[in-house]
């Protein structure tokens, strides 16, 4: 269970969808909390992509709300120039010990990749070694592997989905995804009593496209609900699709 963003920008980043995701990670719902504390506060990372290889801002395992080091990566996004891309990712750990090989986003192969929800009882085997424990990086090797067979990521995407994860049980399968050239966002959940937190938005402005799933703020731009199976896709020219997979 988590929260993160995706961002396409042609001039400067948002600095505020940022600390919107500060405040959610400190003090977000979760499904089903019980009498667990608030927030998303098991680790966080931030990508962005630099000549089109992929650049780590920062990740901790720390809370978002408590890390010195967040406030700093800050400072880094807002010296990037675009057009470029940034997805940051804010943990509640499901799977997995709270350390940085847990921590998303993941990268590999110059592809960046996030994840909310949980796969379960997910141990493909794939011609590449995950460094942690957790499922969504199982989920990240098996992409990669399909993105070898399949040459196209929006393939890869809904081989994955459709062959891959098929039959195991999840509570989401949301995803942030890119390879400098294009943020891919896809929404799967299994429970519909669970779709107010398993959301994505995209939030449309002339200088940025911000892919997203809860917010503080709000966003004033016009907004699209990409539903459950949907795949998003905004290109550097901020042109976005979203298809039914």
């Amino acid at each position: 269970m988590c929260r993160m963003i995706g961002g396409v920008f042609r001039d400067k980043f948002p600095i505020g969808a940022l600390k919107d995701l500060q405040h959610v990670s400190e003090l977000g719902e979760v499904p089903d909390r019980g009498t667990e504390e608030l927030g998303h506060r098991d680790g966080w990372g931030i990508v962005t992509f630099s000549s089109g290889s992929s650049r780590l801002l920062g990740k901790s395992e720390r809370p978002m709300h408590l890390d010195p080091s967040f406030d700093a990566a800050l400072e880094d996004v807002a010296k990037l120039e675009g057009p470029n891309i940034l997805i940051a990712h804010a943990r509640r750990g499901s799977e997995g010990s709270l350390s940085l090989a847990n921590t998303h986003p993941f990268i590999s192969d110059g592809i960046v990749f996030a994840h909310n929800g949980t796969v379960k009882k997910f141990h493909p085997n794939t011609s590449r070694n995950p460094l942690g424990q957790t499922d969504s990086e199982r989920v990240f090797m098996t992409l990669l592997d399909r993105l070898d067979e399949k040459k196209s990521m929006r393939s890869a995407i809904e081989t994955m989905v459709k062959e891959d994860v098929r039959g195991h049980e999840f509570t989401g399968l949301m995803l942030l995804i890119s390879d400098g050239k294009r943020l891919y966002g896809y929404r799967g959940y299994s429970q519909e009593k669970d779709s107010w937190y398993y959301t994505m938005n995209v939030s449309k402005c002339p200088d940025n496209v911000m892919v997203y799933q809860q917010t503080h703020m709000g966003y004033a731009a016009p907004i699209d609900e990409v539903k459950n199976g949907e795949l998003v896709t905004v290109d550097l020219d901020l042109n976005a699709e979203i298809i039914h997979l």
